[in-house]
């Protein structure tokens, strides 16, 4: 290697990148999950791009916020006597930043679901990726992906 390349690489290895899971990414994440949780229209809309993109490999691709919000409140939300509720693994978790846009965040959920007043129980789990847009100082989903859904094992 030559001194300029030596110097650049300890340069480059000296500048600190901020992680975007210390800059509010992991609050915003939870705080989207957590009004799914609770089927809140309106905490869902706030936290997602208006031309996000929703991949899931059971029901196909939902593109813009108004209709992934409703597909998900007469989804999962609006089935009678039915409750989803979605849990990160937390282990399965990790944050990779985008350069200059935001970062993505990938891993594991299992889903819940409670039936009447029957106990509840695990349904199932499935992998996930979501793109995080930093946009000013707030944190917006703008792609999701949602796949390997499996049964309970």
């Amino acid at each position: 290697m030559s001194p300029l390349t030596n110097i650049l690489a300890a340069l480059a290895a000296s500048i600190a990148v901020p992680s975007p899971a210390d800059d509010g990414l992991l609050a915003t994440d939870a705080a989207f999950w957590q009004a799914f949780n609770r089927c809140d229209a309106v905490a869902m809309g706030k936290l997602v791009a208006a031309d996000i993109e929703f991949y899931h490999d059971k029901t196909g691709l939902t593109q813009g916020r108004e209709a992934l919000v409703n597909s998900l409140v007469k989804g999962p939300c609006g089935t009678p006597g039915l409750r989803v509720r979605r849990e990160l693994v937390a282990d399965s978790v990790a944050v990779d930043t985008v350069p200059g846009y935001g970062a993505i965040v990938t891993g594991v959920h299992r889903f819940y679901a409670k039936q009447g007043e029957a106990a509840e129980f695990l349904d199932g789990d499935a992998r996930f990726a979501i793109v995080w847009h930093k946009a000013g100082t707030r944190w917006e989903m703008r792609r999701v992906l949602s796949y390997a859904h499996h049964p309970a094992r």
